[in-house]
């Protein structure tokens, strides 16, 4: 059985990272937020981290506390540092209330909902969105009760509740209009831009994303008129116009370009790569990563560098050109490993892994075949393990679907079952049918031999999920295993006496040192030949 080719891991509309460094509402009055707003604002991660950590150790007081460690959890979100940031936030609440300080309250709380909905953590993210507002209240002041709101619309839409959180949306764009707060309304209607995306009302997501530009065009903040341009961008490409996003984001990198910001420009360009990617110009989107790949080398950028080098090896290994995917990926190691980069360690250590899983179909012999896959466990592993110490459930998902195939191509269908269940469960505990059912392929897999009818039952099972994530492609690749299954066993008699004949058609029991599993069978995943010692 040949499992599906590797695909990139299941991401929102806007990242994390994204999210932070865009159009966010911050209502700190501390003097050192403007600059720790303009280290997101430039996905400085060392910077917002070190602004944040001084505004600690100076804190005189618990609202001041509560304020860095609310920056702390931020500047490790955009660094997605997870769990680093619930530890920061949670700290930050507790703070808060030790205050007394509504305001502080509200901010906090909102800041600790952002995080909980990065782990997925929805329930906690709404009570966290429902304080806030209620303190938000309580405080008086209009721009955190919008700020509040826009908050809270953000986890409705992470619920699936789009009426609402279009409702919420539109209430705190009106509100941030009232006070006179740009930046706010901004931030809300791209928030509705998102939601009229979800709800496939595309004619509404151009407008509001349009609406956010026109608050920006013809002023002095250019730096927020180029992000409002990739908020259109982004809207074009999620509404298949790709030509056109990729010329609308190409203005906003002209903007930095004209100002020689250089850092600013690879930014800029980064966007631009994700988008002709996403649409499948992979020609273009190679030139402008390394570009940006070049500019952030020139600044000194070290994390947008290993950003883009991770971008390009994956790129490759989609493309089918593993060898250059695991060179590339080795040197952002190398750099990860330096700066202590454990979100940026994981992404490359787990392209590298796919890289390896892709080689195996061109192994020239059993024991080249072996070595590829021992080495694409042996990245896969570790990157498992800093997901898992990270907190990012996504990347601990892709991972366990990249071993699972590795085992499965191995030979050893209990542990590929294993690691295809656990992803399985992250997918139906995000909310996620596109990782549900890519791995729940895998299990269909995996009992190919011990229960052909479950097997089949769930490899359809797979293909329903994958239709109704709007993942096509792979739901037809799940509709062929399918068949497969049902098929198997009835070949003619002339093609299972042919199969007795090749060089390869069986093995003796072979033991997987690493795992202490014994095969009783040599399971060739590319080629669909499932061999059995007699």
């Amino acid at each position: 059985l040949r499992p599906l080719e590797h695909l990139v891991p299941t991401v929102l509309w806007v990242q994390v990272a994204e999210v932070m460094a865009m159009m966010d509402f911050d209502e700190t009055a501390a003097g050192w937020a403007a600059d720790f707003a303009t280290a997101l604002a430039r996905e400085d991660q060392t910077l917002a981290v070190q602004i944040a950590k001084k505004a600690l150790d100076s804190a005189k007081d618990e609202r001041s506390k509560a304020a860095a460690l609310g920056a702390s959890a931020r500047a490790n979100l955009l660094a997605k540092e997870l769990l680093s940031a619930q530890e920061a936030v949670e700290e930050a609440v507790k703070a808060a209330e030790k205050a007394k300080d509504p305001a502080a309250q509200a901010a906090a709380s909102r800041t600790a909902a952002k995080v909980y909905m990065a782990l997925f953590r929805l329930d906690d993210a709404m009570k966290a969105a429902d304080a806030s507002l209620e303190h938000a209240t309580k405080s008086g002041i209009r721009t955190a009760e919008a700020a509040a709101l826009k908050t809270r619309a953000e986890v409705c839409l992470a619920k699936d509740k789009k009426q609402e959180a279009s409702k919420v949306a539109r209430q705190a764009a009106v509100l941030f209009k009232e006070c006179k707060d740009t930046s706010g309304e901004a931030a809300a209607l791209e928030l509705a831009t998102r939601i009229s995306l979800a709800t496939k009302k595309g004619t509404d997501a151009i407008r509001t994303a349009n609406e956010v530009l026109a608050l920006y065009q013809g002023t002095s903040e250019k730096d927020k008129e180029a992000r409002a341009i990739i908020v259109v961008a982004k809207t074009k490409q999620a509404l298949g116009e790709m030509q056109e996003a990729q010329d609308i984001a190409q203005q906003a990198v002209d903007i930095f370009d004209k100002a020689n910001d250089m850092l600013m420009q690879g930014v800029m360009l980064k966007q631009l790569a994700n988008i002709c990617f996403a649409g499948g110009n992979h020609i273009d989107g190679w030139s402008y990563a390394k570009e940006a790949l070049t500019l952030f080398r020139e600044v000194g950028h070290r994390h947008g560098e290993v950003a883009m080098l991770n971008q390009i090896a994956n790129a490759h290994c989609e493309n089918g050109v593993a060898e250059e995917a695991i060179h590339i990926g080795e040197e952002s190691v190398n750099i990860c490993r330096e700066l202590n980069d454990r979100p940026g360690l994981a992404v490359a250590l787990l392209a590298i892994a796919s890289a390896h899983l892709a080689q195996i179909r061109f192994a020239k012999s059993d024991q080249q075949e072996q070595q590829m896959n021992w080495k694409a466990r042996l990245a896969g592993k570790e990157a498992l393990g800093v997901f898992q110490t990270v907190g990012d459930r996504v990347g601990e998902a892709s991972t366990l679907k990249t071993l699972a195939t590795a085992f499965l191509n191995y030979g050893n269908a209990v542990e590929a079952r294993a690691k295809a269940k656990a992803a399985v469960e992250i997918g139906q505990a995000i909310g996620d049918k596109a990782v549900e059912g890519e791995n729940l392929l895998l299990v269909a897999q995996s009992k190919l031999h011990e229960n052909k009818d479950e097997s089949a039952r769930l490899a359809r099972l797979a293909e329903k999920l994958l239709r109704e994530a709007g993942a096509a492609s792979a739901a037809k690749n799940a509709g062929d295993v399918y068949e497969f299954i049902h098929n198997y066993g009835r070949e003619k008699k002339s093609e299972k006496k042919a199969a007795k004949v090749e060089a390869d058609v069986r093995t003796d029991v072979t033991v997987d040192i690493e795992e202490g599993k014994h095969r009783l069978g040599y399971f060739h995943g590319f080629t669909g030949r499932v061999i059995k010692p007699k």
